[in-house]
């Protein structure tokens, strides 16, 4: 019972961990797509001879750096130093979880302090995964190849 427990744990904290981390890809991409499609844009209205087709192109340019910094400030710009912040920690509990796993000797006060930590954790993270962000990490974590230790399933 107790070994089912930590495996719990440990699949919860790696899969919030994984989802947070996700989270910052997910943010950096989009915002990297949008300023360079914005770029490329505006190198196009350079080009093009077509005085009117050249001032569309730059309105739809200036638009998206004008919601790319409005959405940025909206969300706080710490979005994803705070998802990473909090991706680390989870990631630590996840491994101390997994070294007590392998420990033959741990007591119910053990887990319990695990249990309590994770909760804890849980409880101060005011940071919500996005959909996308926690349909990626379960892939990123089931996919054979993974870079994940898998210890916490069942055998």
């Amino acid at each position: 019972m107790n070994k089912e427990f930590i495996q719990k744990i440990g699949e919860d904290t790696i899969y919030t961990a994984k989802g947070h981390f996700k989270a910052c890809d997910i943010r950096r991409a989009c915002m990297n797509i949008t300023i360079w499609t914005c770029v490329i844009v505006n190198i196009i209205g350079l080009i093009i001879s077509n005085p009117m087709l050249c001032r569309i192109l730059s309105g739809v340019s200036l638009f998206g750096m004008i919601a790319l910094l409005i959405w940025d400030s909206s969300e706080n710009k710490d979005y994803r130093s705070k998802h990473k912040q909090v991706a680390e920690k989870y990631l630590a509990l996840h491994k101390e979880i997994r070294k007590a796993y392998y420990l033959d000797d741990l007591s119910q006060a053990d887990i319990s302090e695990l249990s309590n930590k994770v909760n804890e954790l849980d409880k101060n993270c005011e940071l919500e995964i996005p959909y996308f962000a926690r349909k990626r990490a379960k892939k990123a974590i089931e996919k054979p190849d993974s870079e994940v230790d898998k210890w916490f399933i069942k055998q």
